[in-house]
């Protein structure tokens, strides 16, 4: 099958209600019936994030991330999961590649790769969902005050999700979703979190409240 362009979109970020500066891109190829490209970008003041991941019946199987801020040297990381085995090659500016393996798998939970972007976060829910609704999560490690020397790094997480209402009509930017709200919970995501995954497990909207007086609204704009 030929590599065929399939479909894009962005998500808007609120926070307290208004727009921010905030966006992520997305479009997905499907390579053959089982495996998609999916590449997504998010721009914020002072950063952009740049994946490319490869997913395979809907589980993100390898990727590559490249962080490049107005300060301080490009990082890159590139990530492959084959069983319980985690790979991990991550790049500073010039400096040579660090490389590690890791076991990730110390019981039997299921074990996912998480590459930060919007686009992925449906996917893992919808498998943490259908695993008994715990598993293990793998993502690199970002944050506005994490040093350069710890970026990119693998944070390997325990995550929850249940479904709180099974039947959901919601209405974006003109188009309607038919979706399963869920809680989505670990780490950053503290009980109170809503996520709403669309009938094909594209998440289409999540509401969290970072802190007291930071409540965030992101939601998808498909292209038509």
């Amino acid at each position: 099958m030929a590599d065929s362009f399939s479909e894009s979109g962005v998500y808007h970020y609120q926070l307290n209600g208004q727009p921010t500066a905030i966006e992520e891109r997305w479009e997905r190829r499907q390579q053959s019936p089982t495996q998609w490209l999916v590449n997504s970008s998010r721009v914020a003041p002072g950063v952009t994030i740049e994946v490319e991941a490869r997913m395979v019946n809907g589980l993100v199987t390898q990727f590559q991330v490249v962080w490049r801020a107005d300060e301080g040297p490009q990082l890159q990381a590139e990530y492959a999961l084959q069983g319980d085995i985690l790979s991990v090659v991550r790049r500073r500016g010039r400096a040579l590649p660090e490389r590690e393996n890791i076991i990730v798998r110390d019981n039997q939970s299921v074990q996912l790769l998480s590459p930060l972007m919007r686009i992925y976060a449906g996917p893992v829910i919808a498998r943490l969902l259908a695993s008994g609704g715990a598993g293990t999560v793998i993502l690199p490690l970002i944050g506005e005050a994490m040093a350069p020397e710890r970026l990119l790094r693998p944070q390997i997480s325990e995550r929850l999700a249940r479904v709180v209402a099974a039947d959901v009509a919601l209405e974006l930017a003109g188009v309607s979703f038919g979706c399963q709200l869920c809680e989505y919970l670990g780490d950053q995501y503290t009980p109170g979190t809503q996520f709403w995954l669309a009938e094909d497990d594209l998440l289409v909207r999540y509401q969290w409240q970072q802190s007291p007086s930071q409540h965030w609204d992101v939601w998808l704009q498909r292209a038509v």
